[in-house]
């Protein structure tokens, strides 16, 4: 017996280890964007946090860098409008391919409406409306921000390699409808995005992979998109395969 406790005590201790491994803080490494202004005040910012878990969930601000800053996001209700996630599913790049009448028939909007009803009910959905000048042409936009409510764990490995659940997008200019091209500046697969202000200017964030990535919108007229990208270094060994 007193094998079999120091035994499962064993099990337990590396079990400990390894979740606290996964887990555990590290340093940021710019690899791409070096000597720009934006990616290495960003650098700065996600090194003024050594004991914070991988970004893969959050991202937090260094107040004390005030250049930095984060959108005020005001609640939408998300059954009342739930025709814009219709519509972004729709404008999927997988579906494109479709006329109107061959996606309905692939997606029937009765089944489409269930499953949201479902998933609403088992996790927290929500919409965030913001007024942000995404391409930088002086006019501000409505952006619509879209919180499927999934879990995120920076320990563990499915979401470390492939978080995701945020999405973002432009309203028309009577807010009751997408913006299909200027939606088309969060255009970035997975990542878990969110959006953050460098001197009033959005700028979008994502993680893969062990890789936080910071960049401009992708449609701003006149400039290429900016991209500065971080490696994650653990400050323990780490990652299991």
């Amino acid at each position: 017996m007193k094998n079999l406790r120091r035994g499962s005590g064993l099990v337990l201790g590396l079990l400990w280890v390894l979740i606290a491994d996964l887990a555990t803080a590290g340093d940021y490494v710019l690899l791409v964007g070096k000597g720009f202004e934006v990616c290495e005040a960003y650098l700065k910012n996600l090194n003024s946090f050594p004991k914070h878990p991988p970004m893969v969930c959050d991202r937090p601000l260094n107040p004390k860098l005030t250049e930095f800053s984060k959108p005020q996001w005001q609640p939408l209700a998300v059954w009342p409008n739930r025709h814009l996630l219709r519509e972004a599913l729709r404008n999927k790049p997988f579906n494109l391919k479709y006329s109107d009448e061959e996606f309905n028939q692939a997606n029937p909007y009765i089944q489409w409406e269930a499953n949201l009803k479902a998933g609403m009910a088992a996790q927290t959905m929500t919409f965030g409306l913001a007024s942000l000048d995404v391409d930088r042409d002086g006019t501000p936009e409505t952006v619509l921000r879209f919180d499927a409510g999934f879990s995120c764990d920076p320990a563990d490995e499915y979401t470390y390699r492939s978080p995701g659940g945020i999405e973002f997008y432009v309203l028309s200019a009577d807010q009751r409808h997408l913006d299909s091209w200027r939606s088309g500046n969060f255009g970035i697969l997975g990542g878990r995005e969110e959006i953050i202000l460098y001197q009033g200017n959005v700028y979008i964030t994502s993680w893969g992979g062990g890789q936080l990535r910071l960049q401009t919108p992708l449609h701003v007229r006149g400039m290429d998109t900016e991209v500065c990208d971080y490696t994650y270094q653990p400050s323990h060994p780490r990652r299991r395969s």
